[in-house]
């Protein structure tokens, strides 16, 4: 096997893992959103937002190295919305754009997993 075949491989996993990774990710924040829609949490606690920034902050580490441009890009969206508003009391309406937000990026997230099977 060549080198530029095994580097094609390495990257080949690491966008699997990466992609496993996310999935759980959105799973979690589903679950939150989900709390969230229950009353489990509210909008004025930051539990639900840095959860998010947890997230986001983590997928777009790997996102542009493995040349996934929209999710970086939407990741570099939710951080700004949250990291520019750090002592802000989160609204309905704040929720419902990150939840906007961690739809389009799940969506992203399932089509870049759908091409690598």
């Amino acid at each position: 096997m060549s080198k530029a075949d095994r580097y094609q491989q390495i990257i080949q996993q690491t966008r699997i893992r990466f992609l496993a990774d996310a999935s759980l990710k959105m799973q979690d924040l589903h679950h939150r959103f989900e709390d969230y829609d229950h009353g489990r949490l509210s909008a004025d606690h930051r539990t639900l937002p840095d959860a998010i920034h947890r997230h986001a902050h983590a997928i777009k580490g790997l996102a542009l190295t493995l040349s996934y441009e929209g999710i970086d890009h939407i990741c570099e969206e939710i951080l700004n919305f949250i990291l520019y508003q750090p002592d802000h009391v989160w609204t309905a309406e704040d929720i419902q754009y990150l939840r906007q937000m961690v739809t389009t990026l799940d969506g992203l997230l399932t089509e870049a997993s759908s091409t690598q099977a």
